[in-house]
């Protein structure tokens, strides 16, 4: 999720806010009162309409990644279906009904990341927030596994956030989405993945296994014995990585939504926590995952460490919202891999 708006410095109470893009018109006073979490009902509200017309980028863009994770399926069927002397085509032309096998899985990846941004998308619009619909970014598929055909997706905020409650529900409203969306994926595809012998895989590339990974695999996931171990489904896969988006998400760093939780909480730290917090990427790019590099060079250049602040800030965040912050917490500490991917050439 990205935010148009400029940053600004120095005390809380003596700081402007943020500029109104041009072109943007402001949103009305009424807006900055309204609480979802409030027993009064909320005034009336006119939410500024989208032009009119259909978002031709947004749903040529949806239809590429369709494409593009669906091909990811196609190839993810095979590896895990198909026996090895079969080998394996890259050709979706040549196995029209294979590549029809990998549509489903498609399918659960845009599922996954049209929960998240709808979760924003929703929330902005409760707000009365000018929001384009999700951005979908494909990707052709690099390898069997690193990425599922897409690096995700974004919404873009047109006018300036609000309140600062406004900011923590928007934020935190993505991840929460995404997380219940990912559960019941995670949950078939454990069911569906199977227990191989270890000394049949050979080369492979190994998961990581955050927190919430080993009661799940309990749950749900065949029992393995000594020796053996569980050959991932590939919709265990698109539930591994709704869960490594959703942790990456939760990062309390510069515009991801952890860092517009951790604004909401503590501006006047923000920007010294997710310089810290950049300098700890580097570090665990050295000494666990290089993707960690990356990351950390993706963040700097796209979203900055920077924060724009809300046109108000005044009242506290409650106790029903503390409460979704520490779920928020929960979620990305068992989400969470230090190293997401490892490759056993042996």
């Amino acid at each position: 999720m990205s935010h148009d708006g400029n940053e600004t410095e120095g005390p809380l109470d003596d700081r402007p806010p943020a500029a109104i893009p041009i072109g943007v018109p402001p949103v009305a006073p009424e807006t900055s009162q309204r609480d979802p979490f409030s027993f009064e009902a909320p005034r009336t509200v006119e939410i500024p309409q989208d032009p009119p017309g259909l978002p031709r980028r947004n749903l040529l863009l949806f239809l590429l990644t369709l494409a593009t994770t669906s091909y990811w399926g196609f190839l993810q069927y095979q590896y895990f279906y198909l026996e090895p002397e079969v080998g394996i085509t890259l050709n979706p032309f040549r196995e029209p009904m294979l590549l029809l096998a990998g549509l489903p899985f498609g399918i659960a990846v845009i599922a996954f990341l049209a929960a998240h941004e709808m979760g924003h998308y929703l929330a902005c619009r409760y707000y009365g927030i000018r929001a384009t619909l999700p951005y979908f970014i494909p990707i052709p598929p690099i390898g069997p596994v690193l990425l599922p055909g897409t690096m995700g997706a974004v919404i873009r905020i047109k006018s300036p956030i609000t309140t600062r409650r406004a900011l923590f529900d928007i934020a935190v409203a993505g991840p929460l989405a995404g997380f219940v969306a990912a559960m019941p994926i995670l949950a078939v595809g454990l069911a569906q993945s199977r227990v191989v012998d270890e000394s049949s895989l050979g080369p492979s590339i190994g998961l990581g296994e955050p927190l919430i990974w080993a009661p799940l695999q309990v749950l749900f996931a065949p029992p393995l014995s000594q020796g053996e171990t569980l050959l991932a489904h590939p919709l265990a896969f698109v539930g591994w990585f709704a869960l490594l988006v959703t942790a990456m998400n939760l990062l309390p760093i510069g515009q991801l939504d952890g860092g517009h939780l951790l604004y909401s909480i503590t501006p006047r730290h923000h920007r010294k926590i997710s310089l810290l917090l950049i300098a700890a990427m580097f570090y665990a790019g050295w000494r666990f995952f290089t993707g960690w590099f990356i990351f950390a060079i993706l963040i700097l250049v796209a979203l900055g460490t920077k924060h724009p602040r809300p046109l108000s800030f005044e009242g506290s965040l409650g106790p029903l919202r503390l409460l979704l912050l520490w779920i928020s917490i929960l979620i990305f500490v068992t989400s969470f891999m230090i190293e997401p991917i490892t490759i056993d050439l042996l």
